[in-house]
């Protein structure tokens, strides 16, 4: 039997999440998100096991896109890999920030207590970013001027990117095979089955809830720094390092700035974890 890699699992969730995807979006209206995501579970039949299978499936694959990405590094660091290999992993890498961006919008989609702050917040990052950030908020997100319309359009649009880079291009090389799809199917089935995808209510001041468990560190951040720098310099040194890896020949001070990236970017969201209120 062929062994199941972090990659084989990741496809096979994105797999899933597209396919949940479309039959949650049946009940899905972006005029009223909170309402529609709530007819979701009283309307659509099994509504809320579709519902949490797109949930829990999302948050997976960009997991298991993360260690699969992790688990590789080794064939392109250090600068030996060959060229073609090294556009090849700049070009799939960018199926990182397009799934980690499309996770997010999904939370802000719901529009409930949760969804409202992380969109308050994006937003208001977008806009601190000098020049251009207007034109980013405009293509990404504009909630203040056009209500999720833009946003929804830009969540479906990023899951299909994302389901080109990792399978019509990347799986020339990496294929989705029916034990690891068995597999994602199985546990999915299983555990969507006793947990429901959460929802909570919309709220007041949403300012002052807090956003989705990996945006966590960011707003604790945002109570001691600049926005520009706790919202969008802070976060893209990841991303970048993801780019770099293969073009840099000696990637042991990549690998140090990463790992202290990451010992403080969990320190920071325990912090806000901890925090009462």
């Amino acid at each position: 039997m062929k062994k199941i890699t972090y990659g084989h699992l990741a496809g096979a969730l994105l797999l899933l999440s597209l396919l949940s995807g479309f039959i949650v979006a049946y009940q899905y209206e972006a005029a009223t998100p909170f309402v529609s995501s709530v007819a979701i579970e009283a309307v659509l039949p099994f509504g809320s096991f579709f519902r949490s299978v797109h949930f829990w499936t999302s948050q997976l694959f960009v997991v298991m896109m993360v260690l699969h990405v992790i688990d590789l590094r080794h064939k392109v660091a250090d600068g030996v890999a060959p060229r073609r290999l090294k556009l090849h992993w700049t070009i799939v890498a960018l199926a990182v920030p397009i799934g980690i961006y499309a996770l997010f919008s999904g939370y802000v989609l719901r529009y409930d207590a949760t969804g409202q702050a992380a969109g308050a917040i994006a937003e208001h990052l977008f806009l601190r970013i000098p020049v251009f950030g207007e034109i980013i908020d405009k293509m990404l997100m504009n909630i203040s001027g056009d209500g999720l319309n833009r946003l929804y359009a830009v969540h479906i649009f990023a899951g299909f990117v994302c389901w080109l880079l990792c399978t019509w291009y990347h799986l020339k090389r990496v294929r989705i095979t029916l034990a690891a799809f068995g597999l994602a199917l199985a546990l999915t089935v299983v555990f969507c089955s006793m947990i429901r995808a959460p929802i909570d209510l919309p709220a007041f001041n949403a300012h002052l809830i807090k956003g989705p468990w990996f945006f966590l560190g960011i707003q604790e951040l945002l109570r001691y720094f600049d926005p520009l720098v706790a919202g969008v310099i802070f976060p893209a040194v990841p991303l970048l390092v993801l780019f770099l890896l293969p073009w840099v020949r000696n990637s042991m001070s990549l690998y140090t700035l990463i790992l202290m990236w990451t010992f403080a970017y969990s320190g920071v969201t325990l912090m806000s974890l901890l925090r009462s209120g």
